[in-house]
């Protein structure tokens, strides 16, 4: 992984191109619109990025820089305190989960779906993630170690496809009947 730019511009750029990306996929954003959001002339951003290879692979490492440090802010909580904590994470922006997906699989769907080299990268990023979850909350749902991670995936895909922030909501909402097992399970 190359190392990560600390702050400026260079920053600015991945961050726009991030969230260009969330909002109108890959395929649909050039180089000129990630300028256009970093409030930046083209010719300009080609001083900090090369090409568009290049920025994708910038976007997928902060991906993974903003994973690991969700991860790690987590990681000193026993597993039901990181399971709230990490619910309360995913329910920060419900409207924002509804309209663009999961951070980091949405990436990974489209640059799969483009068969584009970036997709490798991108899916360790996912397994990264999905790895963690399961980790920490397999105690919790039974021994399924992927349950959460699958529903909150789903959560995202099906509320994403219809627009709903109340159906992704209700979703995360009912992951929270882990925290509490009643004796009827």
């Amino acid at each position: 992984m190359t190392a990560r730019p600390t702050q400026g511009k260079r920053e600015e750029i991945i961050r726009a191109a991030l969230r260009e990306y969330r909002r109108n996929a890959i395929s649909g954003t050039t180089l000129k619109d990630v300028a256009r959001a970093a409030e930046m002339p083209l010719g300009n951003l080609y001083y900090y990025v090369k090409t568009r290879e290049e920025l994708i692979l910038a976007v997928l490492d902060e991906c993974a820089h903003d994973l690991q440090a969700l991860l790690d802010r987590l990681s000193p909580l026993d597993d039901r305190a990181w399971l709230a904590a990490y619910l309360d994470w995913l329910l920060e922006d419900p409207a924002e989960a509804s309209q663009l997906g999961c951070p980091f699989g949405a990436l990974a769907t489209e640059l799969r779906a483009l068969g584009d080299p970036a997709a490798d990268r991108a899916a360790e990023i996912v397994e990264h993630y999905r790895q963690a979850v399961a980790q920490r909350t397999q105690a919790l749902t039974g021994g399924d170690p992927d349950r959460v991670f699958l529903v909150v995936q789903g959560a995202y895909t099906v509320a994403k496809v219809l627009n709903d922030p109340v159906l992704y909501q209700r979703s995360i909402g009912q992951l929270r009947a882990l925290l509490h097992p009643t004796s009827s399970r």
